[in-house]
């Protein structure tokens, strides 16, 4: 025990309720897109040992893995002798999701794709780093380099050599590389329901193993943002899994593998309960000074926010995720908040029901949806029969009611309420307002009589009812109270706050069905997101068989296509400057506040007080990320 908690007395029997929960910034790529016609795909080969799809999943386990059978390694390169101390002490973690567990890449879905590797299971092709500059960019984990091709329709990984699987399973090879995303991309695998499968079927055409070390990938759109967007742990991406795991156990064995290549080998992944490994005595990272430098680390779902905090205060956690509220008092008491991360999430009401697209962007496909204009904040750009027209009576009437809404937050009581003053006001989505690139244009501030003024001239001088989706959790539900208070005092809207799951309404934002409004505009709400990142792909029909914020709008399309595919980086810079014009002008996505995501760790605990995190947007394990590094005293 470490000494500020020596003479703590341990919670004895500590009970809870190990419910899942879902986070409300649910991943966008939960479900998969079902394969679209390569739109300006160059010339690819067809990809090497391509895994043919199973007709249906089978259930998840909701168990600890079954252990593979341990084998000699399959290749002639041997493991690298460990080097440093021997790995001694235990970790404990307290969050509240564990997810639920898959070995399998293809039925992996949200959640489970992002826990693999962020556990430490296994490893992804690069980390990511902050610069001196305070930039964040990547450097080499799986992949020692990415280059990429002039023509812009291909790039070459070039692999680390002598990494192992757990359990004997063999040296990673490039084969395994192309078959952990060709498994899990609906594009290659259209039986896909990895997390990423919808979002790597717009990128990817394929991987293809060239050699031994070298994956090439085949672009289906070539993607401006690069390996640290789609390849590395700064967002999401595809954990390496062993393909000859899949080859000799098969499709429903495989579920329960859990091997891979990462610092921790499982012990135990039980979902609702908990994540448990023990340190890879093998582990690639160990000659080079990454460690593993702790014998075992655990990670426990704990669904109440005191629970977490009580585990952090008598000594059971050395980390915990915990309210923002807690951390004043926590730090009072010697405890610290991890910062590094640099990680602030979005907080906004999306707009939903505004399907404006008539032809699917990348299938040119006619699309059939219902423009429900009965709701005050949709409006029908094709209203009368006719072309697309931003100005027929819905839309304009719309818009109105969109920014009436937008101009009547109290962002500053909310992020003082809410947050204790732990975060900052803001405007726009995918954009922290506190950013050097932000227009004060873009904001719409607190103006209630100029709202008012906004739904009279709609039409709606007496107000109206509606219904907000904020989901079961704390903070959505605050949120959305708040709010519902304030249009219905000033603007006469009453607000029916919908408390499902969001399981249940998630549905409705794949299919395009969903005209009720939602406390959420999509994962990529991180402040930490680069400037000049390609927005509006959850905004437009790009995303249709996946994730979206129930809406599908034209300037979101063109925006996606054209940042994505745009190599320089003013250019970039400047199509985002329009799409955040756009949004303030239509008020889709309305900003409230960015939140940081700051665990709460015991310094005492730590050889230095700290490990080495690195920046995160990916919020699964609450941005807890690198604990390979974790030295305890």
């Amino acid at each position: 025990m470490w000494s500020k908690l020596a003479n703590m007395k341990l919670l004895i029997g500590l009970t809870v309720a190990l419910a899942p929960i879902l986070a409300l910034a649910c991943s966008a790529e939960e479900a998969a897109a079902p394969a679209a016609p390569q739109a300006a795909a160059p010339a690819a080969p067809a990809p090497v040992a391509q895994v043919a799809p199973a007709a249906s999943a089978p259930a998840p386990s909701t168990s600890a893995p079954v252990a593979a059978p341990t084998r000699a390694p399959t290749t002639s390169a041997a493991p690298s002798a460990p080097s440093g101390p021997k790995p001694s002490g235990t970790l404990t973690i307290a969050v509240a999701d564990t997810n639920t567990p898959g070995g399998l890449p293809r039925f992996c879905s949200a959640g489970c794709a992002e826990h693999i590797y962020m556990s430490g299971i296994t490893d992804v092709l690069f980390n990511s780093k902050l610069t001196p500059e305070g930039t964040v960019t990547t450097e080499p984990m799986l992949a020692l380099s990415f280059e990429l091709d002039p023509s812009l329709e291909f790039g070459d990984f070039t692999l680390r050599q002598g990494v192992q699987f757990h359990q004997g399973w063999g040296e990673m090879t490039a084969a395994d590389v192309e078959y952990s995303y060709n498994d899990a991309n609906s594009v290659t695998n259209p039986e896909s329901i990895h997390g990423q499968a919808g979002d790597f079927a717009p990128l990817i055409a394929s991987m293809e193993a060239l050699d031994a070390y070298t994956v090439r990938l085949h672009y289906r759109n070539y993607d401006s943002r690069g390996v640290l967007h789609r390849f590395s742990r700064f967002w999401q991406t595809a954990g390496i899994m062993s393909k000859n795991v899949f080859d000799e156990l098969g499709v429903e064995a495989t579920q329960d593998a859990l091997i891979g290549v990462g610092a921790f080998e499982n012990d135990e992944w039980e979902q609702d309960k908990s994540i448990v490994g023990h340190a890879f005595a093998d582990y690639w990272g160990t000659s080079e000074g990454w460690g593993p430098f702790v014998e075992n680390a655990r990670w426990f779902e704990i669904p109440e926010g005191a629970s977490r905090r009580a585990m952090l205060e008598t000594g059971e956690a050395q980390v915990a995720q915990v309210g923002l509220k807690d951390l004043p008092e926590l730090i009072g008491k010697g405890f610290a908040a991890m910062k590094k991360a640099e990680f602030n999430t979005i907080d906004n009401i999306s707009m939903t029901g505004n399907y404006w697209e008539k032809f699917g962007a990348l299938t040119g496909a006619e699309l059939e949806r219902d423009r429900d204009t009965s709701k005050p904040h949709v409006g029908d750009p094709f209203e009368g029969g006719g072309d697309f027209d931003a100005n027929t009576p819905s839309m304009v009437s719309s818009r109105l009611v969109r920014n009436a809404f937008a101009w009547s937050i109290q962002r500053e009581e909310l992020l003082e309420n809410l947050l204790g003053g732990l975060g900052f006001v803001n405007y726009q989505p995918y954009n922290s307002s506190n950013s050097p690139a932000h227009d004060t244009a873009w904001d719409w501030g607190t103006d209630f009589d100029k709202a008012k003024g906004m739904l009279d001239e709609a039409g709606y001088a007496d107000g109206f009812e509606m219904d907000l989706w904020v989901g079961t959790g704390e903070l959505g539900a605050e949120i959305g109270e708040s709010v519902g208070a304030a249009w219905q005092q000033h603007l006469g809207v009453k607000v029916n706050l919908i408390k499902t799951a969001y399981s249940v309404y998630r549905p409705g934002l794949v299919a395009r069905t969903t005209n009720t409004p939602f406390t959420g505009c999509g994962d990529e709400n991180k402040s930490n997101f680069p400037y000049d990142w390609a927005h509006g792909f959850v905004m437009s029909s790009i995303s249709a068989g996946g994730y979206g914020v129930g809406m599908e709008i034209p300037w979101a399309s063109e925006s996606y296509t054209k940042m994505a595919g745009e190599p320089d980086k003013a250019k970039r810079e400047a199509m985002s400057a329009s799409f955040f014009e756009s949004n303030a002008r239509e008020a889709l996505c309305v900003g409230i506040f960015e939140r940081p995501l700051w665990p709460a760790i015991d310094p005492d605990a730590f050889v230095g007080g700290t490990w080495d995190m690195r920046p995160m947007a990916n919020g699964n394990l609450f941005a807890i990320n690198n604990i390979r590094t974790v030295k305890l005293k």
